[in-house]
C-alpha cells in the first residue's frame, strides 16, 4: 500500500497529541472512561471522517478509533483537532491487541466501516467479520452492546452475515439499501453516517449493506 504525506505526520501527530493513547502505556485510562456516559469503538477508522461525525452528535459518548497506519490515524486526529472535537481518542495498532488495554465489556457499540473485503479464500483469517476478531468483539461488548458492519461489497457482506450466525450472534437489523438520505430523527446513527469511502461509493449509485447485531 503506497501511502502519502509521510513527511508531514510529526507536525500532525504534535498538533494532535492530545487525542492519542499509545498501548504500551499500559490499560486505557479509567479517568478517561469516567468522563462519559458511554464508549464506542470504530476499528479501521481511516481518516477519521465518520469518528469525528460521530463524536459531534454525541458529546457524552468517547469515541475510540483503532488504525494499524500511521499516516491515515495521523490525517484522523488532525481532522477532529481542527473541528475542535475532543470525545475522541485514537490508538495506532491493530485490533488484535484491543484486549491488552481495553476494559472487558466496556463499549456499547464497535463499528465496521467498508473493512478491507480481503477476496482471496486463503485471506478470509484477515477479515474483520472472522471468527476469530469476532471473539474479541464479544469480549469488548457491554451487556446488550452491538456490532454494526457496513459495506459496498456484498460477497463480503454475505460472507460476514454467515460468519456472524455461525458464532452464536443475533441479527438485530439488516439492510441491503442503506437510504441515501436518514429517516427523520434517526441522522446521528452510526448506520446514517457517511465515511469518505461511502460518499465516493454513492457517486457510483453502488448499494450499500448494514448489519447490525449482538452476541448471545
Amino acid at each position: 500500500m503506497r501511502i502519502r504525506g509521510k513527511d508531514k505526520v510529526p507536525e500532525m501527530l504534535q498538533k494532535s497529541s492530545s487525542l492519542f493513547f499509545d498501548p504500551l502505556h499500559g490499560m486505557f485510562p479509567q479517568e478517561w472512561i469516567n468522563a462519559y456516559e458511554a464508549l464506542e469503538l470504530e476499528v479501521g477508522c481511516g481518516r477519521g471522517t465518520f469518528l469525528s461525525q460521530m463524536a459531534a452528535h454525541h458529546p457524552s459518548t468517547l469515541f475510540i478509533g483503532i488504525e494499524k497506519f500511521v499516516v491515515i490515524i495521523a490525517r484522523a486526529a488532525t481532522l477532529a483537532h481542527e473541528q475542535h472535537i475532543e470525545n475522541v481518542r485514537f490508538i495506532q495498532t491493530d485490533v488484535k491487541t484491543a484486549l491488552s488495554f481495553l476494559p472487558q465489556h466496556s463499549m456499547q457499540t464497535i463499528y465496521l466501516n467498508f473493512s478491507d473485503p480481503w477476496p482471496r479464500r486463503r485471506n478470509d483469517i484477515k477479515r474483520l467479520t472472522h471468527a476469530n476478531h469476532l471473539a474479541i468483539y464479544r469480549q469488548l461488548l457491554r451487556v446488550n452492546g452491538v456490532l454494526e458492519c457496513k459495506t459496498d461489497n456484498l460477497s463480503f457482506f454475505e460472507w460476514s452475515l454467515q460468519s456472524l450466525l455461525n458464532n452464536g450472534w443475533m441479527i438485530q437489523e439488516l439492510d441491503k439499501q442503506v437510504a441515501d438520505m436518514a429517516p427523520n430523527g434517526e441522522e446521528a446513527r452510526g448506520k446514517y453516517i457517511q465515511t469518505e469511502y461511502e460518499q465516493k461509493f454513492r457517486q457510483l449509485h453502488m448499494p450499500i449493506f448494514h448489519v447490525r447485531a449482538t452476541p448471545n
